[in-house]
């Protein structure tokens, strides 16, 4: 007697075939957003050191330096809210000789970064 249909052993394997197909495209998936999450970061980054860069070429001197006068902002293409702050690290007497600049912005996926360095007062 011949029966029409699909055996069970077909089935089975075509339920593997099925869940090992959705299995490699889920991780593919998942490599694409890891790797958009991480040039995003990589950008972030270069332009923290970019800005960080600015500041310490504009505080070469040591009147730039007291001035305390953190250079302007300006984000790359899908960032915003850019913000520098200033804060004495260490004084001796009343000179500041250790200043920490941080600057935060949010980045394209409403992501908050925050970064900061130290710069230390230039040589007379």
């Amino acid at each position: 007697m011949h029966r029409s249909g699909f055996s069970f052993i077909e089935v089975m394997v075509a339920l593997a075939i099925l869940s090992l197909t959705i299995v490699i495209l889920s991780y593919f998936g998942s490599s694409f957003t890891l790797t958009r999450n991480a040039q995003i970061d990589t950008q972030a980054q270069a332009f923290a050191r970019s800005y960080f860069d600015n500041v310490r070429a504009s505080w070469t001197t040591r009147a730039a330096y007291n001035a305390a006068v953190a250079p302007s902002v300006t984000p790359p293409s899908g960032f915003s809210n850019p913000t520098p702050t200033l804060t004495t690290v260490q004084t001796v007497g009343t000179q500041v000789v250790v200043r920490r600049i941080t600057i935060q912005f949010t980045g394209p996926q409403n992501r908050t970064y925050r970064f900061a360095t130290e710069v230390v007062l230039p040589p007379q």
